[in-house]
């Protein structure tokens, strides 16, 4: 049976070229002081605009807008490196910011156990064959100038399995967008056991309590998540049709209420957006941009591009999780060394248009 698809959607083009937001070479704090992850802002209690787009140890640019940000080389969140896998605070990537008064700052976190630093758990010492995923969330109460340590969120309905030979869990959680009093956020799952692979979603009506996550299994918003379970189909999420990949950016557009989820790859590689007006039910995704992805680099090029975001300077919303008409397309801009990219890596933004247009039926090949 066809799934219904949107009268409309819209179409997102670019309007100019890429312009850095962050240099590695002349504002990077250590070498890995990288933009890992999809840039995110919240507007402070401070009267300054927050922008968040970093790797394990996170810090901050701020200033009055987010055409004007300074990086700070303070480090705000970092979690404990710590070697057991249940109490989920080996690595950790802060990305998910939403607050309600710009005092308080709560986050979900993608968190990392690299069991090939630990040769007990992981004798073949490799990143991917050991990689176990989970999400979790903490909170700042300093306006995020400091987050505490994190608790579980979502994750397999497993213990830690060890040596796989390829990654496994729950990933990448998109931005936080309220909708009719519950917030939601989008995330990846690699397929395991009971959890099928592909992009799901999650919502609360508390973001303080980071057990009161409910993912969609398919009809509704009814699975909790555990880590250990004899049941475990009854703690997996329903991946959404048509979405292809991990949703990096999700934002509304202000004029048709339309939900826009970004995702890279895709064939011809670049950044896709698809639309949706209940963030369940899916259009096909339109390609916005085309560039080489990091995971997929063309090694006769200079650069590749991941971790997509869209943000408008102008959205009256804290969180600046809604677009109008215009926005920028931020992007991690990856120097390449041959065919691997390194330690540069560069924030860049271009501005892009946003209109409505009818619904298309063309999608990309993977």
């Amino acid at each position: 049976m066809a799934l219904p698809a949107h009268a409309a959607t819209l179409d997102i083009a670019p309007d100019g070229a890429p312009e850095p937001v962050f240099t590695w070479k002349t504002e990077a704090c250590e070498p890995w002081d990288v933009p890992d992850a999809p840039a995110r802002a919240w507007r402070g209690a401070d009267g300054d605009v927050h922008l968040l787009a970093s790797h394990h140890r996170a810090r901050l640019m701020s200033g009055p807008n987010l055409d004007t940000l300074r990086h700070d080389c303070r480090v705000v969140f970092e979690a404990a490196h710590d070697p057991a896998p249940e109490h989920v605070n080996d690595r950790g990537w802060l990305v998910s910011p939403y607050t309600l008064d710009g005092q308080t700052i709560h986050a979900l976190v993608h968190n990392e156990f690299h069991g090939h630093t630990r040769p007990a758990l992981c004798p073949s010492k490799r990143y991917a064959s050991c990689w176990w995923n989970s999400i979790t969330a903490t909170v700042s109460t300093d306006g995020g100038q400091s987050f505490g340590p994190p608790r579980f969120v979502a994750g397999l309905p497993y213990p830690y399995q060890g040596d796989l030979g390829h990654r496994a869990g729950l990933f990448s959680p998109s931005s936080v967008v309220a909708r009719q009093g519950w917030y939601y956020a989008m995330l990846f799952a690699e397929g395991f056991g009971a959890q099928k692979r592909g992009v799901c979603v999650m919502r609360t009506r508390t973001l303080a309590d980071p057990a009161s996550w409910r993912a969609w299994d398919g009809t509704g918003f009814n699975v909790p998540f555990t880590q250990s379970t004899d049941n475990p189909e009854l703690h997996v999420c329903a991946p959404l049709p048509r979405l292809f990949g991990t949703v990096t950016s999700l934002v509304r557009h202000r004029e048709s209420g339309l939900y826009v989820a970004l995702m890279q790859g895709g064939k011809p590689g670049g950044v896709w957006a698809a639309t949706s007006s209940d963030l369940t039910t899916w259009s096909e995704p339109r390609l916005v941009w085309q560039a080489p992805a990091a995971f997929a680099p063309d090694c006769g090029q200079r650069f590749a591009y991941d971790y997509p975001s869209l943000l408008d300077p102008s959205s009256p919303s804290r969180n600046f999780e809604d677009i109008g008409e215009t926005a920028f397309l931020y992007l991690t801009r990856l120097a390449l060394d041959g065919c691997k990219p390194g330690t540069e890596r560069d924030l860049v933004r271009l501005p892009v248009t946003i209109r409505q247009t009818p619904s298309s039926t063309k999608s990309p090949s993977h």
